[in-house]
């Protein structure tokens, strides 16, 4: 339940900050600015777009993770599932094989 709550929270975080980059960034400094400001500008811009790979990534890894152990449970339920079923076969043939043998 966790790994569903934490893959939904890092998509949600990252389409977050999609929907939020024009207020997080704000505008490109005008040209003639300073180099210092621009280099600023680029470093906030570089930090803002590693955070949000980095948002849709971990959501990614966290997807595979989440289909990966859910076919597991799956697995376990259907092995359990057919156990469940021989069983029963076996118990039924062993039944018409005890009402076989009074009659």
């Amino acid at each position: 339940m966790r790994l569903k709550v934490w893959t939904t929270g890092t998509l949600v975080f990252g389409i977050a900050l999609l929907a939020v980059w024009p207020w997080l960034l704000g505008s490109r400094p005008p040209a003639g600015t300073p180099n210092v400001e621009l280099a600023r500008y680029g470093l906030r811009v570089l930090i803002y777009f590693g955070v949000t790979c980095l948002a849709f990534l971990t959501a990614a890894v966290l997807a595979w993770r989440l289909a990966r152990v859910t076919r597991e449970q799956y697995q376990a339920q259907l092995r359990a599932n057919l156990d469940d079923l021989v069983e029963g076969t076996l118990r039924d043939h062993e039944q018409r094989n005890a009402d076989a043998r009074k009659s």
